[in-house]
């Protein structure tokens, strides 16, 4: 699919993942089939960020996962869950339109005519010619009640077109960088030869309502012919849809589509029954969507009725509203069709000319295709409710990707690396955990993790004593100064005509600092390592909750399984004393487990910006726990030996250069080995090798980095 990516993603190239779309010629189908719930949540975030900005709304974007048609409530936008779509610029222009219809529709109108009955003013003298009693208000002919569907059906669909011009006009008015979105999107449902070819053909132009319907959703169509249908011309200019933004809400817009509903019936020239039937359901009233939840556009609400004859009521009889035959002198088909036999002022002219049989059907399957646009029964690949609440969790954790690692030499075989994709969660949550997606999070070992926290929260009150250096204040009295605090044992130096007789006291306080606690949560890190970094690591964290302006972040590297890649380097956020409660790590912490290889280098760059990232004034820490070797391999990169040393090395270095100050801290379980050696290559002078849960040496070398900082 890499090629295709090029030629269909005109729009969205700029700032979709191009791994969310692209496939591997060697995925198995199996992989194939299975939904990668890391890259629907991605795409489900990217659609939702540009809704929102489109919009101006924090409106939600989600997956269907209740079994039912996609469709708008006016609460949220409902999307595709297929990945492999070939045309995903569609995709954003239609959830920037269903988007922009809960913005700027009111779906109360819609509510309002269907259950209610509230026509617009324009139609008032044709619904009141079914009454049989002016004076009473609900006292209408039975043909009514047989018709009332067809007619709320219609005009719903007069009412939707209008709708969706004025609101994509917002779009186009207030974000035209988005425009090509709605093109993408309109070309895919709307666009196509066959309905060029219809529109030029002899086809629609006998009066009906299947004909006005076909000419009007197409009257953007650069092959429309005004002239094609009695009354076209005039409701062309109804719409001016140049000046289509006079429409400031759904009210005018339902009050324009009455206007439209009065031409066509005046000269519409068959009855009711003879009109296509809307969906059958509900009560056989015209009532729809009792909640009137459903988007303008939905096609789960469509009204009943039974279709019989209105007996010639409103009409019109194929006359004008003057009264006359409408007769421009165009000819007309052994079918009945009207042919003006002159070029339209629009360019599409000449003798129209039938369809064959093939044309058609394929002319009748586009105009599906186009009303089930315009009812919003569009086909969008629904998800299980079990896979959307764990996109929802997913969502929910801020998880984002870097690539890293590109154009690594990965050695004679594998050349340089294009790059790895690697998963960074920026916050650690409960249902996360319960989720069972991210192997360093489960309900193994939580006995043993447990006594590693209350280990560490009682041994960092003791640390919290020991960082003196960040609690002290420091104070500088400077004497014999002009200004100041007054020194009262020098004021006799006045008559000797000395006046500098103030004193000058500074209190330094410690500057605000943030401590990135980073730990390595790979397998060789299990058992008493694993148990001492944790207790070493809640206790600094403990301890800073003592210590005057000093945040702390704790992040674990390690690994995620993705359907179809395999294994993917990642980065977990566990605990940021800046929004978080130390409780969380009471609470949590005890679910983590090491996993997996050691993306040891690439974790570091996949966090680079977040690490270097400080406010003005602050002072940054990258505190490292690791066993040594880094090691990582799948399909995206061969990451080990020495290139994987250097890389990280390298990653340590630029965050080094950036200000932030390193203290990296070996973890062994007694024996060092040629580990020791390429930890201290990776982390050079910034390496330890001390019993992290000793408080006295943890402290001193702590007290040691922050000295050289102040």
């Amino acid at each position: 699919m890499g090629n295709m990516y090029k030629s269909n993603l005109n729009y969205s190239s700029f700032w979709l993942d191009r791994s969310i779309w692209e496939e591997d010629d060697e995925v198995t189908k199996v992989e194939k089939k299975s939904n990668d719930l890391m890259k629907l949540m991605s795409y489900k975030r990217s659609i939702g960020n540009f809704v929102n900005i489109v919009t101006g709304q924090s409106i939600p974007v989600t997956f269907d996962g209740r079994g039912n048609d996609s469709y708008t409530d006016g609460n949220s936008v409902v999307i595709s869950a297929k990945l492999d779509d070939k045309e995903f610029d569609p995709v954003v222009g239609l959830a920037l339109h269903e988007g922009s219809h809960i913005k700027l529709t009111d779906f109360d109108s819609l509510k309002n005519l269907m259950d209610h009955n509230v026509f617009p003013s324009s139609m008032t003298d044709f619904i009141n010619s079914f009454k049989t009693d002016e004076g009473s208000e609900f006292n209408y002919t039975q043909e009514w009640y047989d018709n009332k569907g067809q007619i709320v059906h219609n005009l719903k669909q007069l009412l939707n077109y209008v709708e969706d011009r004025r609101i994509d006009n917002f779009v186009y008015s207030s974000a035209p960088g988005y425009r090509g979105y709605y093109e993408s999107m309109y070309k895919k449902y709307f666009h196509s030869n066959v309905v060029d070819k219809g529109l030029k053909s002899s086809e629609y132009r006998d009066e009906t309502w299947s004909s006005y319907m076909f000419r009007l959703i197409n009257i953007t169509n650069k092959n429309r012919d005004l002239d094609a249908l009695k009354g076209l011309r005039e409701i062309w200019n109804l719409l001016d849809l140049r000046n289509i933004s006079r429409l400031k809400n759904t009210d005018e817009s339902l009050e324009l589509a009455g206007k439209i509903f009065m031409v066509i019936q005046n000269n519409v020239n068959e009855d009711m029954d003879q009109m296509p039937e809307p969906q059958k359901g509900g009560d056989g009233q015209g009532q729809e969507d009792t909640d009137g939840s459903s988007e303008m556009c939905d096609s789960q609400s469509n009204p009943t009725g039974d279709g019989k004859p209105m007996e010639g009521k409103g009409k019109g009889k194929g006359k004008d509203s003057d009264g006359t035959d409408g007769s421009d002198g165009g000819s007309t088909d052994k079918k009945g069709s009207v042919s003006s036999g002159v070029p339209n002022k629009n360019g599409a002219g000449g003798q129209s000319s039938p369809l064959n049989d093939r044309l058609k059907k394929q002319l009748q399957n586009a105009i599906e295709k186009q009303k089930k646009f315009l009812d919003g029964d569009i086909t969008k690949k629904k998800i299980s409710k079990a896979d959307k609440k764990k996109i929802d969790v997913l969502d929910k954790a801020d998880i984002e990707t870097e690539v890293t690692g590109k154009g690594l030499d990965q050695g004679y075989y594998r050349g340089q690396s294009q790059g790895v994709q690697t998963y960074v969660i920026k916050n650690m949550t409960k249902s996360l955990i319960d989720s069972n997606m991210i192997p360093h999070l489960g309900t193994w070992r939580v006995d043993s993790n447990d006594v590693a926290v209350k280990k560490g929260i009682t041994l960092g009150t003791i640390l919290g004593k020991k960082l003196k250096t960040r609690n002290e204040e420091r104070v500088l009295q400077t004497p014999r100064m002009k200004s100041g605090k007054l020194n009262g044992r020098m004021l006799h130096e006045i008559g000797f005509g000395n006046f500098d007789i103030f004193d000058q006291i500074n209190i330094n306080t410690a500057t605000p600092s943030l401590l990135h606690i980073s730990i390595d949560a790979s397998s060789s890190m299990s058992g008493d390592k694993w148990y001492n970094t944790q207790t070493a690591a809640v206790a600094i964290a403990k301890a800073a909750s003592m210590t005057e302006n000093m945040n702390v972040v704790i992040s674990y590297r390690g690994i995620y399984y993705n359907q179809g890649q395999g294994c993917q380097p990642l980065m977990m956020i566990a605990y940021d004393s800046r929004k978080d409660k130390f409780q969380k790590i009471q609470n949590l912490f005890k679910f983590i487990s090491p996993s997996g290889t050691t993306p040891e280098g690439l974790c570091f760059e996949a966090i680079l910006k977040e690490l270097i990232k400080t406010k003005n004034g602050e002072e940054s820490y990258l505190i490292n726990f690791s066993d040594g070797w880094p090691g990582f391999d799948n399909k995206e990169i061969c990451y080990g030996g020495q290139y994987a040393v250097d890389h990280t090395a390298d990653q340590v270095k630029k965050v080094r250069q950036s200000g932030v100050s390193v203290l990296s801290y070996f973890i062994s379980d007694g024996y060092y080995g040629s580990s020791k050696n390429q930890f201290e290559k990776m982390y050079g002078k910034d390496s330890e090798f001390i019993d992290v849960n000793n408080m006295t040496q943890l402290a001193k070398t702590l007290n040691k980095k922050f000295e050289v900082k102040i």
